[in-house]
């Protein structure tokens, strides 16, 4: 029963948001008429208000109403806490899949591999703000290390999670992909978080989870983005910083602040002959080197 009413709380919210505007009674109509509702029953009003209240202790958001146009949620609600835009788009989506259930071998979805094993320990350690006991290996050595650490903040990032903590032995928050986790397990020691720490301000002048302050310093960032690339730049920001500051016939400029670590070298090596680096002029160099050293790899100078 209670999950056929979680199933109930995410269909509202997610009917809402794609109305933007709804009255009650096109709720109900709607309801009666949802894959989701076996039995094809009405949506009386004091379910409608239970559910909203539900839905206001379960996920913090306030469907409001306004007399004119109906029900709503505020952009402001949404907009307000990331997490909470990022799951009520997670559960549209798992709504819209069950809503299609004839379909769901044609909708196809990425894994995320390391979110089962142990995110949920992790988060429930930040809650109840205790240190874990961490086995970890490195891709680069095959070492195990063990580790006690304060987990402060975790970050999905190109389908791997990440957290943020305080190794025991460190006063510097490290970077750890859940992945590489050989083994977790939560202690009896207490970790208090500091009030200053923010975990957004932590990442946000950084492109991915490399946080490097000794060799990294956040800077100007331009880029010059050629023909059809730079709309997929627009409708998918690289970085929160993303200014389009040029428009040409083929080509545009797009501005950032933030660090020029390994990690945006990367992803930059996949837009190809399609992105350029303009400044700065030292991630202009490494983009060359990456550039010879593919080069050379292909004309089989690395075999000699």
């Amino acid at each position: 029963m209670a999950k056929d009413y979680f199933k109930r709380y995410v269909w509202l919210l997610d009917t809402i948001m794609q109305h933007g505007h709804i009255t009650q009674t096109d709720l109900s109509d709607l309801w009666q008429r949802s894959a989701l509702n076996e039995h094809s029953v009405p949506l009386p009003p004091r379910t409608f208000h239970n559910h909203r209240e539900a839905i206001l202790d379960m996920f913090g958001i306030d469907i409001k109403f306004d007399k004119t146009l109906g029900y709503y949620i505020s952009n402001e609600d949404m907009n307000a806490n990331g997490i909470r835009n990022w799951l009520m788009t997670s559960l549209s989506v798992n709504n819209l899949i069950n809503e299609s259930s004839t379909l769901r071998d044609r909708i196809i979805l990425e894994d995320i591999p390391s979110s089962q094993d142990y995110l949920r320990a992790i988060i429930n350690a930040m809650k109840e703000g205790k240190m874990l006991e961490m086995e970890y290996q490195n891709f680069k050595d095959t070492q195990v290390y063990n580790l006690v650490i304060a987990p402060y903040c975790v970050k999905l990032f190109k389908q791997r999670w990440y957290v943020a903590a305080k190794p025991s032995d460190h006063k510097e928050l490290r970077i750890y992909a859940l992945d590489r986790i050989q083994g977790l397990r939560q202690t009896l020691r207490s970790f208090t978080v500091p009030e200053k720490f923010n975990a957004k301000e932590y990442f946000a002048n950084w492109f991915g989870i490399v946080h490097d302050e000794e060799n990294y310093k956040p800077q100007m960032i331009r880029l010059k983005v050629w023909d059809r690339q730079r709309h997929y730049f627009r409708t998918l920001r690289l970085h929160d910083s993303q200014q389009e500051v040029e428009v040409h016939d083929d080509w545009s400029i797009f501005e950032y602040f933030m660090a020029p670590t390994w990690d945006l070298e990367m992803d930059l090596l996949q837009y190809n002959d399609y992105v350029e680096v303009l400044e700065p002029l030292s991630l202009r160099e490494m983009m060359k080197e990456h550039a010879q050293n593919i080069t050379d790899l292909y004309n089989g100078k690395w075999d000699e």
